[in-house]
Formats: structure tokens, sequence, C-alpha cells
């Protein structure tokens, strides 16, 4: 957090976490759970839905381990509750 001049924090953007959805084709195996750790791993019809709270940090690292896992990615969206 940063303060800003006229002594109110300021949060820099990203860095509060928020709830993600992030959806991929396929159904992942168990075995992958433990790639995505802290991810809930939601199974569907033909794809696979991981949910959890991330910092935009967080998120970028999902989203690379989906890339060299080689899972199509079909949708990121924040969950608004």
């Amino acid at each position: 957090m940063k303060t800003g001049a006229v002594g109110r924090t300021i949060i820099e953007r990203g860095m509060e976490p928020k709830m993600f959805r992030v959806v991929l084709r396929g159904r992942l195996s168990e075995r992958f759970a433990s790639a995505f750790d802290g991810m809930k791993l939601e199974p569907g019809a033909g794809k696979t839905t991981l949910v959890g709270s991330l910092d935009q940090a967080q998120l970028w690292g999902i989203l690379e381990r989906v890339r060299e896992f080689g899972f199509e990615l079909l949708r990121v969206e924040e969950v608004i509750e």
C-alpha cells in the first residue's frame, strides 16, 4: 500500500485478490490439481472451470501454467458477487 499526498491510502492496482473463474476446454484429471494449488476444480461437460481468489500476479501464474500444459483457454472472468 502507498499513501497519497493528502494522507489517503492508495491500493496498488491489481494487488487486491479477487475471485476469478478460468474455463479450460477438456476435463482435467486430479493429477493436475496440485499445479493449480488454491484453485477449486469444477468439471463440466467438455470443460473444466478453475475458481479461486487471486491477485494479478497469481492470475498471470495460473495462465502461464495453462499455456505450459497446452490447455485451451476458453474464458477468464472476474466473479462478481
